[in-house]
């Protein structure tokens, strides 16, 4: 090989790397001693093989290095004096040297995938948080809206009910809707009740109480109720869990004419 096939053919990057036959290699070393331009590419490529080596590299776990190390004892052996022809030699560490690489790469590799996966695993789980996060949200938006079409059409009447001597303090609004039959309750400023008792709305058709659903002061401050046509009144009572047939009235807390 001459000067310029040296410089152009990639054999000073194959003798690196140790791709070379034992003549070729001398023969490559033959030149590097003799040729000053031949020497600093070399140079220069060997330095720039070091960067891209340290810049690539990784830490390799317990169980490689202590391969590697094992290995490195083997190639020495295989070098010492004594052994067979030089070519075998090389042959071997050569193979060796191989399969070093293609156990780094494949830890490489394996790490990599595994930070990857990880990563995927991660991104999918706030994006299911974020997807419930948004169903959430629009849901309670949804229930705004509809409370706030109820608080300003105008076909609902409000009806205030004021507390009574059971509780003075006490207040609840209506929104009726009597062509509709809808019946909305603004329990706010209810207190709360034992796990036994609910409050029940009662509707005052001629004097008559009409069930008009049992509700928890803690299940919110706007709540859907029974329907109901015609009412002359609504009362709130406090009764046993699940309701009564008729109201309690000892324990009327609020009560308002619609």
């Amino acid at each position: 090989m001459n000067k310029q096939e040296i410089l152009t053919d990639g054999y000073l990057a194959a003798y690196i790397t140790g791709e070379l036959s034992p003549d070729e290699a001398q023969e490559i070393e033959t030149h590097i001693a003799s040729d000053q331009q031949i020497r600093r590419e070399y140079f220069d490529l060997q330095k720039t093989l070091e960067l891209v080596a340290f810049h690539h590299s990784i830490a390799p776990s317990p169980a490689v290095k202590k391969l590697v190390m094992q290995n490195d004892t083997v190639i020495k052996n295989i070098h010492s004096p004594g052994e067979s022809s030089g070519g075998s030699r090389y042959l071997m560490a050569a193979s060796i040297t191989i399969a070093l690489i293609s156990a780094l790469s494949a830890f490489y590799f394996w790490n990599q995938w595994k930070d990857t996966d990880s990563r995927l695993a991660l991104l999918t789980a706030r994006n299911i948080e974020m997807a419930e996060s948004y169903q959430r949200v629009n849901q309670e938006l949804t229930g705004i809206r509809g409370d706030l079409a109820v608080l300003v059409s105008p076909e609902f009447s409000r009806i205030i009910l004021n507390g009574t001597d059971n509780a003075a303090d006490a207040k609840a609004v209506i929104y009726w809707n009597p062509t509709e039959e809808e019946v909305y309750l603004n329990s706010a400023n209810l207190a709360q009740l034992p796990q036994n008792q609910q409050y029940q709305l009662w509707a005052l058709i001629d004097g008559v109480p009409v069930d008009a659903g049992v509700f928890d002061a803690s299940d919110g401050t706007f709540q859907i109720m029974k329907n109901i046509a015609k009412a002359d009144a609504f009362a709130v009572t406090i009764e046993q869990s699940g309701g009564a047939e008729s109201p309690t009235l000892s324990t009327m807390q609020v009560y308002g004419e619609s």
